[in-house]
Parts: structure tokens; C-alpha cells; sequence
């Protein structure tokens, strides 16, 4: 089977779609891995003057989603440079399996964004932010933050985690069609194998029959 990315031939339309599902996931995986994920403040503070911005990239959850991405973008290409129908669906295997884990961090973190964000960890971050403004010992603000304000924190989701979410959709899409065009494909090898080439006779076929019967009169 040759490569389909040397062919001029119009794409059917399940390998057109798997096509532009696989490039819009892959670049909205990367895209909102970069974005921020969730925007952590003070329920008081209504102007956000002292608000942290998590990116996806911050966490580990973040990194995962770009990996996949970028695997997927590669992925993509390798599938129409790749002869095997083997290495093929391994490829597309792979794709899919990429999305769904994607879409799963990304949903885990959605449906536990303040345990995720918040608390302890997010107050750290605060602090951090606002020591590094002022120039002032962490540890100092941290405590008096503590004080004030406990953990008592305000987390919103950023576009980042939805742009990733989608992303992680188009991927399975992308994936799932693009085995489809790999079946079709093998389905339409073996057809034309099973057919075989057409025997040339040669001459022509009025040879094989016998004479021509006299008119009657």
C-alpha cells in the first residue's frame, strides 16, 4: 500500500474529517496545555487584585495533556508516510488512547477544581505571588494570609482546561475515524487481490469461433 501523503488523489470524506479532527485536537491539546487552567483568588476580592493563574502546564495533569498533543500531531502524519496497515492502526490505536486519557485528566480536574487548585497549596501560591511583588519572605505573608483568610479560597476555571477538553474530543473523533479509513482501505487491498488482473486473451475473440454460417437464400 503506498503512502498516502505522496497521493493526489481527493481524500474520501472519513479520511478528510479523520484528518482535520486529529489536526484541530492535537493543536487545541497543545494550545490549552499552555492556557491557564484555573484563576485562584480571595472570595472578598472581588477586583482580583492579588488573583494566581494556573497554567495547565503547571501541573503535571498540564504536561501529560501537551504530550499527548504533540504525539498525537506526529501520529497523524506518521499514518499516511506508514505502508503497514499494521503500523497503521498501531498508530491510530495509539491516537485514541491518548485522547481519552487526555479528555480523563482534564474532566478530573474540572470536577474537583478546588481540591485541585485550592487549599493549602493554592494559599502557597498567593503568597508566593504577592511576597515576590512586595519583596517579602514568603513565609511571612504566608502566615499572615493564614491569619486572615485560612484556606478559604475563590478557584475558576480558566478557558485553558475547556480548550484542552476539547481538544482531547477531536482527538478520539480523529482517531476513531482515522481506523475507520484504515479498514476501508484494507477491505479495498484485499478486494482487488481477491479479483486478480484480467487474463489477456489476445487476438481477437472471433477467432475462437468457427466459421461464419452462409446466408440463406
Amino acid at each position: 500500500m503506498p503512502s498516502e501523503i505522496l497521493s493526489t488523489a481527493r481524500p474520501s470524506p472519513i479520511r478528510l474529517w479523520g484528518f482535520l479532527c486529529l489536526a484541530a485536537g492535537g493543536l487545541l491539546l497543545g494550545l490549552g496545555a499552555t492556557r491557564t487552567w484555573a484563576t485562584i483568588g480571595f472570595p472578598g476580592d472581588a477586583k482580583g487584585v492579588v488573583d494566581v493563574q494556573v497554567a495547565g502546564t503547571d501541573v503535571w495533569e498540564g504536561v501529560v495533556v501537551l504530550a499527548a498533543g504533540v504525539v498525537t500531531l506526529v501520529g497523524m502524519i506518521a499514518m499516511r508516510l506508514l505502508v503497514s496497515p499494521r503500523a497503521r492502526r498501531a498508530v491510530a490505536v495509539t491516537i485514541v488512547t491518548l485522547g481519552i486519557v487526555a479528555c480523563a485528566l482534564v474532566t478530573f480536574d474540572l470536577v474537583r477544581l478546588e481540591d485541585r487548585f485550592g487549599g493549602s497549596a493554592g494559599l502557597d501560591q498567593i503568597a508566593a505571588s504577592i511576597a515576590g511583588q512586595l519583596d517579602l519572605p514568603v513565609d511571612d505573608v504566608l502566615a499572615q494570609l493564614q491569619e486572615q483568610f485560612g484556606n478559604q479560597l475563590r478557584v475558576d476555571a480558566g478557558p485553558g482546561i475547556w480548550i484542552a477538553l476539547a481538544g482531547g474530543v477531536l482527538t478520539v473523533a480523529g482517531g476513531i475515524l482515522s481506523m475507520s479509513w484504515i479498514r476501508r482501505q484494507e477491505r479495498s487491498s484485499a478486494s482487488r487481490e481477491a479479483g486478480g488482473d484480467p487474463v489477456d486473451l489476445g487476438g481477437d475473440l472471433t477467432e475462437l469461433e468457427g466459421p461464419a454460417e452462409e446466408p440463406s437464400v
